[in-house]
C-alpha cells in the first residue's frame, strides 16, 4: 500500500506542497535527547500533510511537541531509576570507605583518592540528569504555550 501513498510528480491532479516548519526547540531536543522520527510521528506527517485544510500548522506542531514530550518524560524516568540504582552501590562503596577509616593505620592518600573518585562520578552523573530534568521542564513550558496557540484551520462539519 506504499505505493498508493507515493507522489508521481507527472500524473496531474491536486498536488499540495508539503509543509515546511522552521526550526524550533524539537529540531533542538530531538538533537540532545536522540529522539526523532518514529512511526507515530511520520503518520502525523502525512496526516497532516494529506489535511492541509483542516489541520493548522500550529496542531501538528503541537502533537509533535507532545508526542516529543512523552519520549522525554521516558527517558528522564529511566534515568532516574538508573541515577536510583548506582546511588545504592554509591551508598556501599562509601561506607565501605567510611569503614576503612577506623583502622588505626589506614591508607589515607587511598581514601581520599577513591572518595574523589566517587564524588566525580556522582558530580557528573547528577548533573547531566539535572541538565535532563531542567530541559524537559522548559520542553513542557514550551508545550504548554505551544497548547495556548492552537487555532483549527476551519471548524469540522457535524
Amino acid at each position: 500500500r506504499v505505493k498508493e501513498l507515493t507522489v508521481d510528480p507527472t500524473a496531474a491532479g491536486d498536488v499540495r506542497p508539503i509543509m515546511h516548519h522552521p526550526p524550533n526547540q524539537i529540531d533542538d531536543l530531538e538533537a540532545q535527547w536522540g529522539v526523532g522520527s518514529s512511526p507515530q510521528r511520520d503518520d502525523l506527517k502525512l496526516l497532516c500533510e494529506q489535511n492541509e485544510e483542516e489541520v493548522s500548522p500550529q496542531l501538528f506542531t503541537f502533537h509533535e511537541a507532545v508526542s516529543q514530550m512523552v519520549e522525554m518524560e521516558e527517558q528522564v524516568v529511566e534515568d532516574h531509576r538508573a541515577v536510583f540504582q548506582e546511588s545504592i552501590r554509591w551508598l556501599e562503596d562509601e561506607k565501605a570507605l567510611l569503614e576503612m577509616t577506623e583502622e588505626v593505620d589506614y591508607d589515607v592518600d587511598s581514601y581520599a583518592t577513591q572518595l574523589e573518585a566517587i564524588l566525580e562520578q556522582k558530580i557528573d552523573i547528577l548533573t547531566e540528569l539535572r541538565d535532563k530534568v531542567k530541559s524537559f521542564r522548559a520542553a513542557l513550558q514550551e508545550e504548554e504555550q505551544a497548547s495556548k496557540q492552537i487555532n483549527p484551520k476551519r471548524p469540522r462539519a457535524l
